[in-house]
């Protein structure tokens, strides 16, 4: 009997994920669609390529070095700053959950960096260091508050009776911090990882722009908009919304996997 149920819940998961994805298909070709009946109404591919135009455009891209050089420059500035902030913000966030005068201390600076425009941190980035160095410093300054913010949360609503048991039965710091506080944090972790990395691309291709460095999709989103390469513009555009999806969807994939293998791991050990 468990085999023959076990066998229908796998059918319904694999009828469950080919819906989904005829899902995402059909909404996709609606927008596409959408997208060449708004070109066909402009009439001017200078002003609005069509689909198919945008397409060639990609394929062209796809053939030359300096795309591939462009697109893995990007991703490691964007990556570089992402990270940081990932780093300094769970830092900053046990930090301030641990010293009151460190939360007030550190308050006004994140409400500061939160309240300020994306464009006035890469002009002053202009003058202070390279414009290689922008967007890793632009995505550093976006990402940073929000992961703060969700870590100190997350450590703030940990379960204090979870914590009075911790304390009962002795665990040392650092099998509290596991048992405890990691499990509780994890979600909130989770959250600003997903929202961060969202915000770190916007931000990073915004400083590439403006600040145009060697090999990035920013500079060559420029170069196109100043040669009215309208159909090129659109191609680069699809290639940030393409990688910004793919990488969001795999690292928020590792971030699950590990996650939830090390909270398995320390519920098999209690």
């Amino acid at each position: 009997m468990l085999p023959k149920q076990t066998a229908n819940g796998k059918e319904l998961q694999c009828k469950s994920k080919l819906s989904n994805f005829l899902l995402s298909v059909g909404c996709l070709f609606f927008w596409l669609m959408i997208w060449h009946i708004f070109s066909l109404i402009a009439n001017q591919e200078i002003l609005f390529p069509r689909p198919f135009t945008v397409l060639k455009s990609l394929l062209v891209l796809f053939k030359e070095l300096t795309f591939w050089k462009s697109v893995f420059e990007s991703l490691l500035r964007v990556l570089e700053g992402f990270f940081a902030a990932l780093v300094v913000g769970i830092i900053m966030a046990i930090v301030t959950s641990v010293s009151r005068i460190a939360a007030r201390l550190f308050y006004p600076l994140i409400s500061t960096i939160k309240a300020t425009p994306v464009a006035s941190f890469i002009i002053l980035a202009l003058v202070w260091i390279t414009k290689a160095r922008i967007p890793a410093f632009t995505c550093f300054l976006m990402v940073l508050p929000t992961v703060w913010t969700n870590i100190a949360q997350g450590i703030s609503s940990t379960d204090k009776d979870l914590l009075e048991v911790s304390k009962n039965y002795k665990f040392s710091r650092i099998k509290t911090i596991k048992m405890v506080f990691v499990p509780s944090v994890f979600p909130y972790f989770k959250a600003a990882f997903a929202a961060g990395l969202g915000m770190a691309w916007k931000a990073g291709v915004a400083a590439e722009v403006i600040g145009k460095p060697e090999f990035s999709i920013g500079k060559a989103l420029y170069t196109a908009k100043v040669n009215l390469e309208m159909s090129d513009m659109f191609a680069w555009t699809a290639v940030v919304i393409i990688l910004s999806v793919l990488l969001e969807k795999l690292l928020v994939f590792f971030v699950n996997k590990v996650g939830k293998s090390s909270i398995r791991k320390e519920q098999n050990i209690i």
